[in-house]
């Protein structure tokens, strides 16, 4: 049974699974983690940077309360 479009999208999980084996060879086999020092497994590494993209996407949404004008009593 073919099912239309995916072609495409096996493509793309398949890219993604050669993008993440490669980048966990990378970290495994070179100095790299040695480099940035942090003593950190590839797995526990990924999942710190993601935390401080999201908390970094988090602060440029701000807060949805408004603020009080400064200078009043």
């Amino acid at each position: 049974m073919r099912i239309p479009g995916l072609g495409c999208l096996k493509g793309c999980l398949f890219t993604l699974l050669i993008l993440f084996v490669a980048s966990w060879l990378i970290w495994e086999l070179t100095p790299l983690q040695d480099w940035i020092g942090t003593g950190r497994g590839y797995w526990d590494q990924i999942g710190d940077w993601f935390g401080k993209v999201g908390g970094w996407i988090e602060d440029l949404g701000g807060s949805d309360e408004p603020s009080a004008p400064s200078g009043t009593n």
